[in-house]
């Protein structure tokens, strides 16, 4: 029942695989039946896939936001294949979709994405200047700390088998400098920060940083939720977002 009124709202769904520079990227398009002329990529978590958004992005698409959700490379629960490397076959990935929305025709874009994603979604806006602002649930400020006190706790893996390439502590263990190089360039765009307050992976005290360090305008939001569903979750409160910033005429 829950797919079929998620569904019911929705046109079709469109599967696409762009060519990116460094890998091919599996895109799921949610086609809005009331559409608002306002497009979203969005980037799931690490280990994870674009399904782990679908809840998400289909409630989007049902109040008219036209959505294009992305498989990373080296993820064997997606369906883009290759291997991601370092941080910059995200960013190439993501970037590479907003440009396929653009050929489109999609106009604004908006990048939003979960943990790993929600870094991607702000390295990307950062590099692209027409991008018109970005979401990042459940990603924060100091993810090497964050990771090493995991580890000394017993998580070693991090799902890392899911990935075909770099493990999580490999694939962000330079990332910090990397927000304080790109956030700046996020001035004058909207940013919406969600922390989870049942987040055992990412403690809403780093996404609290994150947003402290980022410019403005800025909104930080925290929800019920661990980190797995925080994507889930967030559902009201990013639709409310999107709602300030693009009322229904």
């Amino acid at each position: 029942m829950e797919g079929q009124r998620r569904s019911s709202h929705v046109s079709s769904l469109g599967l696409f695989t762009v060519a990116a520079e460094r890998n091919r990227v599996a895109v799921l398009y949610y086609e809005p039946r009331r559409p608002r002329g306002v497009a979203i990529v969005a980037g799931h978590g690490y280990s994870s896939s674009k399904h782990s958004l679908d809840f998400l992005c289909a409630f989007l698409a049902s109040h008219g936001f036209a959505i294009y959700s992305l498989d990373f490379p080296g993820h064997k629960l997606g369906a883009s294949g290759g291997t991601l490397r370092d941080v910059d076959d995200c960013i190439d990935a993501m970037a590479s979709t907003v440009r396929f929305a653009r050929e489109r025709g999609e106009s604004p874009i908006y990048t939003m994405g979960h943990s790993m994603g929600g870094m991607t979604a702000i390295f990307t806006a950062a590099l692209d200047a027409e991008i018109a602002g970005t979401i990042a649930i459940t990603t924060g400020y100091g993810r090497p700390t964050s990771l090493a006190a995991l580890q000394k706790a017993g998580a070693t893996d991090f799902r890392s088998s899911y990935v075909v390439g770099a493990a999580l502590p490999e694939l962000v263990a330079n990332v910090d400098e990397r927000y304080a190089a790109l956030l700046p360039r996020l001035a004058g765009r909207p940013a919406l920060y969600i922390a989870a307050n049942a987040d055992g992976m990412v403690n809403p005290r780093s996404v609290k940083e994150l947003y402290d360090r980022a410019p403005e305008p800025k909104w930080l939001k925290t929800i019920e939720s661990d980190h797995t569903y925080a994507g889930e979750r967030s559902r009201s409160t990013v639709l409310q977002w999107l709602n300030d910033r693009h009322p229904r005429p």
